[in-house]
C-alpha cells in the first residue's frame, strides 16, 4: 500500500482489494479513516455493483471508494449520487469526441455504452447520515462483455488517460459540485443532470424486479426519483433498471 495526497484528499492505494467499497466502510465504520479519504485499488477480486452485481475488476482501471461524512438527514443521501456522476460526466466530457451521458440512477455512458458506475453505500443512525461510501468503476482501458447493458471503455473511444490523472480530474470536478450542493441545494445539480441525461423525453423500459414498465422519460424530480409518463399517469420510480 501507499498513501498520497491531491488537494484535500487522501488517497491510500492497494494494488488489489476485495472491493474498494467494502474496506472503506469497515474503516469509515471504525473511524480509521474520515471525510475525503480514498480507497484506491488496481484491481479487485470481489468488486460490486448495485444490486450486488459483480463488478469485473481487472487491473487498468480506476477503482475507487470516497469517504464522506456530510450533517444531513438520510433521506438527502441519494443525492450524493448525483453529484458524483456529473462530477464524472465533467471530467470525462472534457476529453471525450463522443456524447457523454448519465443514465438513471448512476451509469455513465459514451456513444450509449456504459463506461463507468457507482455504488453508493452509507450508514444512517437515526433519521441523520453518519457517513457514505461512494464508490466509482470507470473502464479505462477494458470492459466485461456478458453484461446486462452494453459496455465500452475510454480506450475504445480514442480517449488515453492514466489512472491517477483520471481521478485528480474527478476530484476537481466533484470538489466544486459538492460544496455547490452543501450551499445551495440540489436544484442546481439536479439541472445539470437532467441537461445530459440519457434518453430524457423518449420512451424507456423500467424493471422493478419482475415487472417491466414503458413509458417516457419524464423528469427528475427534487428527491432523485425518476419521473416516468405512462398514458395518463406519472410514476415515480426510485429504484429500478432503466433500458
Amino acid at each position: 500500500m501507499k498513501n498520497w495526497t491531491y488537494k484535500n484528499f487522501t488517497i491510500h492505494e492497494f494494488n488489489e482489494l476485495s472491493s474498494t467499497n467494502s474496506q472503506a466502510f469497515g474503516l469509515a465504520n471504525s473511524r480509521q479513516i474520515s471525510e475525503n479519504e480514498i480507497i484506491l485499488a488496481r484491481s479487485q477480486t470481489q468488486g460490486r455493483g448495485r444490486k450486488d452485481r459483480t463488478w469485473i475488476s481487472p487491473s487498468e482501471n480506476l477503482y475507487f471508494s470516497l469517504v464522506l461524512r456530510p450533517k444531513i438527514s438520510a433521506a438527502k443521501i441519494s443525492q450524493i449520487s448525483f453529484i458524483a456522476i456529473t462530477a464524472l460526466r465533467n471530467s470525462i466530457a472534457k476529453i471525450a469526441n463522443n456524447s457523454v451521458l448519465a443514465k438513471w440512477p448512476n451509469d455513465l455512458l459514451i456513444d450509449e455504452k456504459k463506461v463507468a458506475g457507482l455504488l453508493l453505500e452509507s450508514k444512517i443512525s437515526g433519521e441523520n447520515c453518519e457517513f457514505v461510501v461512494l464508490g466509482i468503476g470507470l473502464n479505462i482501458e477494458s470492459n466485461p462483455d456478458n453484461v446486462i447493458f452494453l459496455a465500452g471503455n475510454l480506450k475504445d473511444f480514442g480517449i488515453t488517460i492514466s489512472i491517477e490523472l483520471a481521478l485528480q480530474n474527478f476530484l476537481d470536478e466533484f470538489e466544486k459540485l459538492y460544496q455547490n450542493w452543501h450551499d445551495f441545494g440540489f436544484k442546481g445539480i439536479r439541472k445539470l443532470w437532467l441537461e445530459n441525461a440519457y434518453k430524457l423525453g423518449e420512451k424507456i423500459t423500467v424493471k422493478l424486479d419482475e415487472e417491466k414498465i414503458e413509458g417516457i422519460f419524464e423528469d427528475l424530480d427534487e428527491e432523485g426519483n425518476l419521473l416516468l409518463k405512462t398514458g395518463e399517469k406519472v410514476l415515480k420510480i426510485s429504484a429500478a433498471d432503466v433500458a
